[in-house]
């Protein structure tokens, strides 16, 4: 077993938190996984591409699943709902949550290496944010080219 990242690990603990935010039941929190690995491949996609995102989650799945079985049925493609509803009614919350985030935890250390952990950390901790609202233009006061 490798030390894991601890800045990983808790931006990994944060993402899930604010997933499962209010989730009780396994029907929730299945749904809560789900919209967890949507958030992720849409976020991290626009960074690294559809296909790199795939990329990094299979690798991510392979090293975790050494260490948590559960992710073995996992497929981290926003249709695990069933598998970790099943896992929350055997083991209660504590297994699955830690296995997802072990999950995110290698991804986050995976994509660390190609851009920088500090970098990774920030992506994942900026998503499920709100955005500011509002109009945002790229003209300065009163200047405008003429051209």
């Amino acid at each position: 077993m490798t030390a894991k990242s601890p800045a990983a690990t808790a931006a990994a603990r944060r993402l899930w938190a604010r997933a499962a935010d209010g989730a009780s039941t396994p029907v929730e929190f299945g749904a809560a996984a789900d919209r967890m690995s949507a958030q992720l491949r849409e976020s991290l996609g626009r960074w690294i591409g559809g296909l790199g995102y795939v990329a990094l989650l299979e690798r991510a799945l392979v090293q975790a699943r050494a260490e948590h079985p559960l992710l073995e049925d996992v497929a981290g493609n926003g249709n695990d709902a069933p598998v970790i509803a099943a896992a929350m009614r055997e083991q209660g919350a504590e297994g699955p949550s830690a296995d997802l985030v072990a999950l995110v935890t290698e991804l986050v250390e995976l994509l660390g290496r190609i851009i920088g952990n500090d970098m990774a950390v920030q992506l994942v901790d900026r998503i499920t944010r709100p955005s500011p609202r509002g109009i945002v233009s790229t003209e300065t006061r009163g200047g405008r080219d003429g051209g």
